[in-house]
């Protein structure tokens, strides 16, 4: 029993789909369905998977189980890390189940897969775990918002603060896709607005083990910062042998949760500087709701989890607010009200989809500095949303240009 709801999973293995059902005395009314499409048990769940279904679950269960008199049902889908799995479950559960809103997806390539099928559909896509600036870019939609700060808020913010902070000359080490060449071009930009000079990029192939000599390059460069624009097992590989190096740069790291600092530890990851919306040690607000979470699941919760909760809290506000079911009026709704809730969140919704909030630069402590369990972090800065992200006009994003 969880705050007073049954949850019933079924699983279909042909799809990973399972379904969470919270009844309640409206039986007769059809549910009101959201899928919740992320990846169970591959790379990228440990910052995501079934912690931010948890997370969803709360959303749910805080706001009473049903809107408009309506069950609420969260549907689960594993897309295994493949776009054509992902873009399945989402074209059965618009066409088949009835699905009103989709979640999540923490793999941008999916995200722009279901993007198309929830816009020629006219339901909604809460890209809660998905970070290409793209979706709020040339590839938006008017039924569309993104939660997750994305490759250019992530790297402008790090480069700006420390670039002001006197950290002036970067070398970057980055993985040799799209993601990675987003995350140097925007830090790039900035350092350069900055007056600071980039001295150096180097780039390696997904799965590299061995980076020894890209970080002699670094360190034959003098650069004051080494920049990491490389994702999950390449980053904590490239943090190890920093780390082992005994490289005397500062390291800054684009894409950095809890969950990795928690595996890697403290001895490997001090000094470290990253940048992020939630911390759940921030406040009594951040503090009471991750505690929920823990108890929960055992561990603090990630940005990905956390904007789970938010997004699908917001979403059912918005439901509230409009009164009605129709994708348009819940989409103006949501970008009309402020974001709040019980995580402590504070922000708005831009024309284009975009979430707009406070980017913070955080610093991993050391194990000295650590005082109590999850004690990782240690807040150095901030920048004003309106500051962090793409700016409207440069998103260039169609329907916004099309109404203006």
């Amino acid at each position: 029993m969880q705050s007073g709801f049954r949850i019933v999973q079924t699983l279909a293995v042909s799809i990973g789909l399972a379904a969470t059902v919270l009844p309640s005395a409206h039986a007769q009314e059809p549910p009101i369905r959201i899928g919740y499409l992320t990846d169970v048990g591959g790379p990228s769940s440990s910052n995501d998977g079934t912690a931010g279904v948890d997370a969803a679950r709360m959303a749910i269960e805080d706001f009473g189980g049903t809107v408009l008199g309506r069950r609420i049902e969260l549907l689960v889908g594993d897309h295994q890390g493949k776009v054509d799995i992902g873009a399945g479950i989402t074209r059965r559960w618009l066409e088949v189940d009835g699905v009103e809103a989709v979640m999540d997806m923490n793999n941008s390539a999916i995200a722009l897969a279901a993007n198309n099928l929830v816009l020629a559909k006219n339901k909604i896509l809460l890209a809660t775990a998905a970070a290409s600036d793209s979706l709020t870019g040339k590839d938006c939609s008017p039924n569309l918002v993104q939660w997750l700060p994305d490759t250019y808020s992530n790297s402008r913010t790090i480069a700006s603060l420390l670039t002001k902070n006197g950290l002036d000359t970067w070398f970057f080490i980055s993985v040799d896709y799209a993601l990675g060449h987003a995350l140097v071009n925007s830090a790039s930009q900035a350092i350069a607005e900055n007056d600071g000079k980039v001295l150096g990029t180097v780039k390696h192939p997904l799965g590299t083990s061995d980076f020894a000599s890209l970080l002699l390059q670094a360190q034959a460069s003098n650069a004051k910062v080494l920049a990491i624009a490389s994702p999950g097992a390449d980053m904590a590989n490239l943090v190890k042998q920093t780390h082992e190096f005994g490289l005397k740069m500062k390291t800054a790291v684009f894409l950095l949760y809890i969950m990795e600092v928690h595996s890697l530890g403290l001895a490997d990851t001090a000094g470290i500087e990253f940048v992020d919306t939630f911390y759940w040690d921030l406040d009594d607000k951040t503090r009471a709701w991750s505690k929920r979470f823990f108890d929960r699941n055992g561990k603090m919760p990630t940005a990905p989890q956390v904007n789970a909760y938010e997004g699908l809290y917001h979403y059912l506000k918005a439901i509230k607010a409009a009164g009605t079911m129709d994708t348009q009026a819940i989409m103006k709704t949501m970008k009309e009200l402020k974001i709040e809730d019980p995580t402590g969140a504070s922000g708005y919704i831009r024309e284009d989809g975009r979430v707009i909030r406070d980017m913070h630069l955080f610093e991993v402590k050391s194990p000295k500095e650590s005082k109590y369990p999850w004690d990782y972090f240690k807040k150095v800065g901030t920048l004003s949303g309106d500051q962090a992200y793409r700016s409207l006009a440069d998103g260039k994003c169609s329907f916004v240009t099309k109404n203006n």
